[in-house]
């Protein structure tokens, strides 16, 4: 089996070279700068939370591949991200048990988020990192812009600040680390949402 350091950088590897190929256009936020956002984020949390090494080693590389399914298309990246996961692992050797954490932290990261352990909880705090953002807005018109493009619709700014007003509000992160110190930035990006939300519904008046 190889080693920590050669998984990885086999995995980190495949990951870009797909994600910068094969996406398509339309993925204005789920694009390379998402993954590594979430990659980094995903490292951050499982050194604060004590994981093992082996244990930070599934969930890395399931933050490497866990939105690489979006290079078939949106329906259905989750399942197709862990198809393809396993693919590569497999290839490579990778211990089944350990292969099977990966497709599950993957799998976990599908809205509306369920995690059923420590791993998932971890990949999913990591994918939804962006809400306590300095820059959340400027993320969030990436993916507003990704969803128009998708959907082959228009979503009004008011609908969409709606949205966003409904999501942060409902959203609690899963693990310790991520609740202690993220939970009050996602507040203030709330707050701030709410407030140009009245903005907007102000000035239609």
């Amino acid at each position: 089996m190889k080693s920590r350091s050669q998984i990885l950088g086999l995995v980190k590897d495949y990951a870009i070279k797909v994600l910068t190929k094969n996406l398509p256009d339309d993925m204005t936020y789920h694009s390379i700068n998402h993954t590594l956002d979430v990659v980094n984020s995903a490292e951050e949390i499982a050194e604060e939370q004590h994981l093992s090494n082996e244990e930070r080693e599934v969930i890395l590389i399931a933050a490497w591949f866990h939105d690489i399914g979006y290079t078939k298309g949106a329906e259905s990246h989750e399942k197709n991200g862990a198809r393809m996961a396993k693919e590569f692992l497999k290839k490579h050797n990778y211990p089944e048990k350990r292969i099977e954490e990966v497709a599950g932290c993957i799998m976990a990261t599908q809205m509306p988020q369920n995690p059923k352990n420590m791993l998932e909880q971890v990949i999913c705090d990591a994918d939804m990192m962006h809400l306590a953002d300095h820059n959340y807005f400027a993320k969030a018109d990436l993916l507003h812009k990704e969803l128009e493009k998708t959907k082959v619709c228009k979503i009004p700014e008011s609908e969409w600040l709606e949205m966003n007003q409904e999501f942060l509000d409902k959203h609690c992160f899963f693990t310790e680390y991520a609740k202690n110190n993220y939970e009050s930035a996602v507040k203030e990006n709330l707050k701030k949402v709410r407030d140009r939300l009245k903005s907007w519904k102000k000035a239609k008046k």
